[in-house]
């Protein structure tokens, strides 16, 4: 069924809600889980504990050496708890804020379902208005690599650092396949080769790779994206040339970004403090150039609530007034403030939401300083929350 982004983003998560529900108890081994994740081709199972509820992950079992010993106690992970009647909006945020690619979804205690990413990019391939955002602009880009001669356990290895699922496989330069962390957990299903010391990771990407992995050309929509995802059942999708170079990759993580911060935006409340009635500072304004900065920003930082920009006159010299500005912008988890001063109100203005740009932009979270100039200056801190 046809939908706009705005309607998809008010849909309860009910309707688009996995119901293949098998609950594991954290003393149960990964050996079941594995059977049941074959079974139902999902990423993820649900585990309770209690009152406890979270999900058993492929890539929390990359780890795992020998599957029928190990319990999945030390494994499992309790996620936020959400409800049917929960807008696909709030869950497409939340899941972007935690970077999980799944959630439980619970009545009372007892869990009903899972809602994944790849749940909701399904219904977002019915948005046609995607055929406007091209696809080069959502990849990820460096995409790390590996040849299709490198060792199955060096993807495994490589997948446990650096904390992703998809690996594209080359051979001279030029794309032939994909190796998924889905990919690596299969090995342990079969049974020839079986080890209490992991050789069952002997051999070459080549041997496990798949050899038609998903993949758009750089003029391409996030609709195709999307469609090809849902038609051909894959976790992620490249984007190349016509001489097979990778030039970045998109998850589902990338278009639910579209979701996750389009109504926050529209319903976001800017508060600009000070100067209202100021002729050379026209509020309207000042507040699209705030919104251009957000909007931007919540790329990295989907989930925020609040942005808030105070301006005081500090000081007078003859005629001149010397104005401090601060801009806060604050979500769940995480405070991000940019600070500017100067003589010129307009100028110190577009210094401090260049700034704030700026750090918005950054992944990194912790303490953080930034200075612009000397007469119409700018800082930031970047602070957690809790």
């Amino acid at each position: 069924m046809t939908k706009t982004l705005d309607e998809l983003s008010r849909t309860e998560i009910s309707t688009l809600l996995d119901k293949r529900l098998v609950i594991f108890t954290p003393t149960e081994s990964v050996s079941r889980v594995l059977g049941e994740l074959e079974r139902t081709g999902r990423y993820e199972a649900a585990v309770q504990a209690g009152s406890k509820v979270g999900l058993i992950t492929l890539r929390h079992l990359l780890n795992v050496e020998q599957p029928e010993q190990t319990k999945l106690e030390h494994l499992w992970k309790p996620l936020t708890q959400i409800t049917p009647d929960s807008l696909v909006t709030g869950v497409a945020a939340e899941l972007i804020r935690i970077n999980e690619r799944a959630l439980p979804v619970v009545e009372g205690t007892k869990p009903v379902g899972i809602i994944s990413q790849l749940d909701i990019i399904k219904t977002m391939a019915d948005c046609p208005e995607l055929r406007t955002t091209p696809a080069k602009e959502l990849a990820k880009i460096p995409v790390t690599t590996m040849d299709a001669k490198e060792a199955i356990s060096k993807a495994r290895s490589t997948m446990l650092d650096k904390g992703f699922s998809h690996i594209p496989v080359t051979r001279n330069g030029k794309l032939v396949g994909m190796v998924t962390a889905q990919d690596l957990i299969q090995i342990f299903l079969k049974p020839q080769g079986h080890s209490k010391h992991g050789s069952k990771y002997k051999g070459e990407l080549g041997d496990i790779m798949d050899e038609q992995p998903l993949t758009v050309g750089i003029d391409a929509s996030a609709l195709e994206v999307a469609r090809g995802l849902r038609d051909r059942e894959k976790s992620a999708c490249l984007v190349t040339d016509p001489q097979g170079v990778i030039h970045g990759i998109i998850t589902p993580r990338e278009l639910l970004a579209l979701i996750a911060r389009r109504l926050v935006i529209k319903e976001l409340p800017i508060q600009i403090i000070g100067l209202k009635n100021e002729d050379f500072f026209d509020q309207a304004i000042a507040e699209e150039k705030v919104t251009r900065v957000i909007k931007k920003g919540m790329k990295i930082h989907p989930d925020i609530n609040e942005v808030a920009v105070i301006i005081k006159r500090v000081s007078k010299e003859g005629e001149r007034d010397r104005y401090k500005m601060t801009a806060r912008v604050i979500s769940p988890t995480e405070q991000i403030n940019a600070n500017g001063e100067g003589w010129d109100v307009l100028k110190t203005f577009e210094n401090m939401l260049n700034t704030l740009e700026g750090e918005m932009m950054k992944t990194k979270t912790g303490p953080h300083t930034a200075r612009r100039g000397e007469h119409d200056r700018g800082h930031s801190q970047r602070q957690r929350n809790g």
